[in-house]
């Protein structure tokens, strides 16, 4: 008997030590949560607020389907209308609530000239963030209005006519709605905002009104996902991210997320800043990073939906397998720069930055050709150590004005709380303002939390003297026999007063032209798009042969600097 108490103690004391005595000594990583919020999101869900949001129900008995959400049919209007528009929107806020968000309505006004003021409203729903960086924002969002603009009587029948719009956007509403749900259960580093706009149809009011407030109370949003039109593709599932130059870390971010996660979607990453057609660019106007998340930026592409903006547009078209996996990469993009906290002693996500006041220029040069060194300072303000981050310097000239050239470089193993000098040696070979970009991490190999400040730019020009260089005149010879023209290019290196004189082989002036300072032709930089129609100054075609241009460049203090060609007239 002894023998056994004896054993069942030594039995109790191995069960005590060999099990977690408390749910701290738990590990539970952010990989694995992320792993498990990838694996929550249903098809199921999407298919059914697609078919919720297509339908739109009253959420009054006796439950009549409005089969429209275009945004001018609310209920506070001087129009009056059915209110389809603002049922939805209660739609949205319940589903938003019944995750335990805090959820608003942010109301704002649009009038149309010849029927007066609408009330519309966008829905916002905040999932507070519990961590030290709980005053930055990420924003996932899409439009909940609907159109059919392109079915017969439209103009005239709006307050009637079915406007389903289930690829755009109510799959998009699904995607958002979806994440919410998933999301809601966890606790991030960061504040999450969710958020449907009205009004978008009609030329992006509702996230205009968003996003100019929110830059003027001086709120942190760091990042913006747009998702507008995510349902349909009928081959190859790919999906387009596109951003500013700014943001495009966030499409990188997307990228790798879907490679650590195993998500089979291709993701295609374009820098496309003047694609303003939808919510995100609202943020882009006032200095925030967004992204546009859609089936496909080219309207022309088999990948855009053929039903756009007419009746058609309707849930059977869909395709939730390419849903499905869009909402997938959102949620794991989302998490993962909002940054889960999963345990007791989470260390929130590194912070890479460029210190702006670090960039610097060894010396403004003063002709053309000369080097200068441009340095900077990478910093790591994370907890941890990092290691293979990507640094970056960019060039670009006054010439292409858009194009970026890679000056240089480097793959860093930043310490916590060091920073790291980067240097480079360049040589500027035009008159004008260079741009020069430093950025660290732009390839999202860490995620932070906080990618806003993660790039400077700077500029700086190539001072010197009047001048006048690189005078071109093409085609050279030119036929001018069916109304042809001569087209003229050349760059200054100040503002100044151009005039550009045409002279025949005997020196006789036959035609001037005069740019004023500043503008094109007199400006700093390249001057182009400046042609002759080869007339002289009474508008007479003159006869063939050889003439001289001559660009003679006054700046404002007097100084006078010319530069001459010849060409060859014939007809």
């Amino acid at each position: 008997m002894k023998r056994a108490k004896f054993l069942f103690y030594i039995l109790i004391i191995v069960c005590l030590f060999s099990f977690p005595r408390t749910i701290s000594t738990v590990t539970y990583d952010d990989h694995q949560a992320i792993t498990d919020m990838v694996r929550d999101v249903k098809k199921e869900n999407l298919w059914n607020t697609v078919f919720d949001l297509q339908e739109n129900r009253d959420i009054n008995p006796p439950y009549k389907p409005y089969k429209s959400r275009y945004c001018l049919r609310v209920w506070d209007t001087d129009d009056p209308s059915d209110g389809a528009c603002d049922n939805v929107a209660e739609y949205i806020y319940n589903k938003f609530a019944g995750y335990g968000l805090d959820v608003e309505y942010d109301t704002f006004v649009h009038e149309v000239k010849e029927q007066g003021k609408y009330t519309m409203r966008n829905v916002v729903a905040t999932l507070p963030g519990k961590g030290s960086g709980n005053d930055k924002i990420y924003v996932i969002c899409a439009h909940y209005d609907s159109t059919a603009g392109l079915s017969a009587g439209w103009m005239w029948y709006w307050k009637t006519l079915p406007a389903p719009g289930a690829d755009d956007n109510a799959s998009g509403v699904a995607g958002v709605i979806e994440a919410a749900r998933i999301l809601s259960k966890y606790s991030f580093n960061n504040t999450i905002k969710f958020i449907a706009f009205s009004g978008e149809e009609l030329g992006m009011f509702g996230s205009k009104h968003y996003a100019r407030l929110a830059a003027e109370a001086g709120h942190k949003i760091i990042g913006v996902l747009n998702l507008d039109m995510i349902a349909y593709d009928p081959d190859m599932l790919d999906i387009d991210i596109v951003t500013n130059e700014d943001s495009y870390w966030i499409a990188n971010a997307a990228y790798r997320t879907v490679k650590i996660y195993d998500i089979d979607l291709i993701v295609n990453k374009i820098i496309k800043p003047e694609m303003v057609y939808s919510d995100h660019s609202s943020f882009w106007r006032n200095g925030y990073n967004a992204a546009l998340i859609t089936e496909s930026v080219d309207s022309r592409s088999s990948d855009f939906s053929p039903v756009n903006h007419t009746a058609d547009d309707t849930i059977e078209k869909l395709n939730f397998d390419f849903a499905l996996l869009n909402t997938q990469m959102v949620v794991a993009t989302l998490a993962q720069l909002a940054d889960p906290l999963t345990g007791f002693d989470d260390i929130v996500n590194p912070d890479l930055i460029i210190d702006p006041e670090s960039v610097i220029f060894s010396h403004i040069p003063s002709s053309l050709g000369e080097k200068i060194t441009i340095k900077a300072k990478a910093v790591n303000l994370g907890p941890d150590d990092v290691k293979n981050v990507s640094a970056q310097i960019w060039i670009v000239s006054p010439l292409t004005g858009i194009v970026k050239e890679l000056a240089k470089e480097w793959t860093l193993d930043l310490k916590k709380g060091i920073s790291y000098d980067i240097s480079t040696t360049i040589s500027l070979t035009e008159w004008g303002n260079y741009k020069i970009l430093v950025r660290i991490n732009h390839d999202c190999r860490v995620f932070e939390s906080d990618f806003s400040n993660n790039q400077v730019w700077k500029t700086i020009f190539v001072d010197a003297k009047l001048g006048v260089a690189d005078l071109k005149i093409y085609p050279n010879p030119v036929n001018l026999s069916d109304n042809g023209k001569i087209n003229i290019k050349y760059k200054l290196s100040q503002d100044a007063k151009v005039n550009m004189e045409i002279y025949d082989i005997h020196g006789g002036l036959i035609y001037n032209s005069e740019f004023p300072l500043g503008e094109n032709g007199g400006r700093r930089g390249p001057n182009n798009n400046i042609t002759w129609d080869g007339k002289n100054s009474n508008a007479k075609p003159v006869a063939p042969g050889i003439y001289i241009c001559r660009i003679l460049a006054l700046n404002e203090v007097g100084d006078r600097e010319w530069a001459i060609k010849k060409m060859a007239i014939i007809r």
